[in-house]
């Protein structure tokens, strides 16, 4: 049957999902609910876009989306993929009406652009649940309450605060804390909750996210409905484990995103989001050389048999071969030579590259590239390295991407380049392993909109 309205897409799911309850499991009406709420979700994009807020929109279509009939939580977005996407149970989510769904939707929205799994992740490197339920109640709390501010405001009476979601205000009462203010940051909340503590283990932690599994389970039995599970606020983000990878993929988001909406658009957007757009595409205040020797880190060393080396473990055997590394580390080094790298610099680069190397097998390729490429040769010690570096000119970046991805065996390497910061505002995307632009001279940003990677300062500790 066509769908001519979100209304009428969403009442057939909750049609199904009274099916479902009542104990009809047969997979077409799984099939129905899929269907009818893939398409609730593009009318829910085409209604944001033409909508006063269209930021939402723009949002929502740089996210894929997906079905999970077996999730406990009602939805997640996942961004240990690119580009991400946002995982939900429509037999938990669609229980509640369509101005909730689209809060709960521009709620978990909000927790990426505010890089909030990035945020997790630096303050639970252990993964200890305690940590995590009390970031995710923090966390929840910020959004909720600007989302509940924007909509009492600011007229956006196109989506509703549902039941059960976790505001300042609840907080309070969870933790038995007065004073609370409304409208602050995760941070703010989070060191009210660490300081009372929360047991990991209590059965009254109303609003609490559960993690729910990774997995995808096909079989009925563990269908999960919301007779028995899911709360507004219950959400899984699967963002892996490296907080820099993630603002990566989260930065990536938000300026495909970004760059999709019109003047006006933006203008539209609230000050705290236009501030996390200019705070996330500044540089880290980490040095290129930190950067560097742990993407090395990264890339694991294979093994080969070797009769020169003993046997680590039974050093007594001579007759056993021992291991050594085998894994070929490829660096490519793109220096912009418009002026910007001085003949000093470039030796105090190849110093701290050896440095980092020394332990490792390693092929280095080197590119030096004004507004178009002018020398690329390989190095294998400091004394290959030729500082008199060629050209002079304009500053264009794209030349050594293409010429990067145009050869199969730069897919694994690490790209280093090495500029002022002036040049294009675009480039193709490199198809390299890892990306990483580090700025010299004095100006304080990358021209361009989406460096596809990070980007720090030369100077040692200096935050761009």
């Amino acid at each position: 049957m066509e769908r001519h309205s979100i209304k009428e897409c969403l009442y057939c799911i909750k049609n199904h999902i009274d099916a479902v309850e009542n104990g009809q499991r047969e997979p077409a009406i799984f099939d129905e609910i899929e269907s009818d709420f893939y398409e609730m979700l593009e009318l829910i994009k085409l209604f944001m876009i033409s909508e006063r807020d269209s930021y939402y929109g723009y949002f929502m279509m740089n996210l894929s989306y997906h079905v999970d009939f077996c999730s406990n939580c009602i939805a997640g977005i996942r961004l240990n993929t690119y580009p991400p996407v946002m995982n939900s149970n429509p037999l938990l989510l669609c229980k509640h009406s369509l101005k909730e769904i689209i809060f709960i939707i521009c709620h978990e929205i909000e927790h990426i652009v505010l890089n909030h799994p990035a945020e997790m992740v630096k303050a639970n490197p252990a993964n200890d649940p305690e940590i995590f339920a009390c970031f995710n109640i923090a966390a929840d709390a910020s959004v909720n309450d600007r989302l509940r501010y924007e909509i009492e405001r600011e007229n956006k009476g196109f989506m509703t605060v549902p039941d059960g979601c976790i505001l300042s205000k609840t907080i309070g009462k969870m933790f038995r804390l007065r004073n609370v203010k409304p409208l602050e940051n995760y941070q703010y909340y989070y060191k009210l909750i660490k300081k009372k503590g929360i047991s990991a283990d209590s059965d009254n932690r109303e609003g609490i996210p559960q993690d729910s599994s990774d997995g995808e389970r096909n079989d009925s039995d563990s269908i999960i409905t919301a007779q028995n599970c899911g709360k507004p606020d219950d959400h899984n983000w699967q963002a892996g484990d490296d907080a820099d990878e993630i603002t990566s993929v989260i930065r990536e988001f938000i300026n495909k995103s970004y760059e999709m909406m019109s003047d006006e658009t933006r203008s539209l957007m609230p000050a705290y989001f236009l501030e996390q757009v200019k705070r996330i595409n500044e540089p880290p205040k980490i040095s290129w050389q930190k950067l560097l020797k742990k993407y090395v880190g990264t890339i694991a060393a294979g093994k080969r048999k070797t009769r020169t080396k003993l046997n680590r473990r039974q050093p007594d055997r001579f007759d056993l071969s021992g291991d050594i590394n085998d894994k070929m580390l490829k660096i490519v080094v793109a220096i912009d030579t418009s002026g910007s790298v001085t003949s000093r610099e470039i030796a105090e680069i190849f110093n701290e590259i050896f440095a980092i190397l020394a332990k490792r097998q390693y092929r280095i390729t080197v590119i030096e590239c004004d507004s178009e490429i002018q020398r690329i040769y390989i190095v294998n010690k400091l004394s290959d390295v030729k500082n008199d570096v060629a050209g002079r000119g304009g500053t264009y970046f794209t030349p050594v991407i293409e010429h990067i991805n145009s050869d199969r065996y730069y897919r694994d390497a690490l790209l280093i380049y090495f500029t002022d910061g002036y040049g294009e505002d675009k480039i193709p995307k490199p198809l390299t392993y890892r990306n990483l632009w580090v700025i010299t001279g004095r100006r304080n940003e990358l021209s361009l909109k989406n460096p596809y990677g990070a980007v720090v300062s030369f100077e040692e500790g200096e935050s761009l």
